[in-house]
């Protein structure tokens, strides 16, 4: 599988940890009149706590946050616009079965490679926790009153003391609401990063082999969690 560049989004940089977080702080439905820096920072509190609050049920079965994560924050970014992106040119040759496919796929790989992180080390959980606070600083945004998008910037504290990390999240306005398309971390897209992964891969072997590359690395992803937790469990 093409892995994202490792100088922004893999290990090799700062780490899935981070991406996790990123993920959990990321992504919101608000009003448009709502300052959209102030509408991340509600969101990310309030992550936070629904973390706090499934901390031990999470600790037992970490699969869990996958669900978690879907069903609370996933909604609230446009994956059809972020797949479209993402697949660039060739979303517009791209049937309609296929289209929702990757979307589908995509959107499960979103929430799989990165959350994985904490799935996989339950530990981090509390270390997460136990140092929310300041953890993210969103800068004020000046936007215009009839803008339709928008870039929010923010800084995120390393948690072994290292060098804050900038990070802009691009959302825009849809039926009154912001949502997410893009998050650039440290000056790299995730849009960006994996159209330019999948596009040779999509131009030389097709977009159903895209999909199904990506449809088996997500059972793989799902099944090493599981196989992860059920190790854990009869450990104890």
């Amino acid at each position: 599988m093409h892995r994202p560049q490792s100088r922004s989004l893999s290990a090799g940089s700062f780490g899935l940890w981070l991406i996790s977080l990123l993920l959990f702080a990321l992504v919101a439905r608000a009003e448009a009149n709502v300052p959209p820096e102030q509408m991340l920072q509600s969101v990310s509190d309030k992550m936070f706590k629904v973390m706090e609050r499934e901390r031990e049920a999470l600790k037992q079965e970490p699969t869990k946050l996958f669900a978690l994560v879907e069903e609370v924050l996933l909604p609230h970014v446009d994956m059809e616009v972020m797949s479209r992106f993402v697949l660039g040119k060739h979303w517009r040759t791209a049937s309609a079965t296929q289209r929702e496919r990757f979307t589908e796929e995509f959107k499960n790989l979103l929430i799989r490679f990165y959350v994985s992180a904490l799935v996989e080390n339950p530990e981090k959980i509390d270390e997460l926790l136990s140092s929310t606070e300041g953890l993210i600083t969103y800068l004020p945004s000046n936007i215009e009153a009839d803008a339709r998008k928008t870039s929010v910037r923010a800084e995120v504290k390393m948690p072994n003391g290292g060098p804050k990390v900038p990070v802009v999240f691009s959302l825009f306005l849809k039926e009154g609401q912001w949502l997410l398309y893009d998050v650039n971390v440290d000056g790299i897209s995730l849009v960006t990063n994996y159209r330019s992964s999948f596009s040779t891969e999509v131009s030389r072997q097709g977009l159903d082999t895209l999909i199904e590359r990506l449809a088996k690395r997500n059972q793989e992803l799902l099944e090493k969690a599981e196989n992860g937790q059920a190790e854990a469990s009869a450990g104890q």
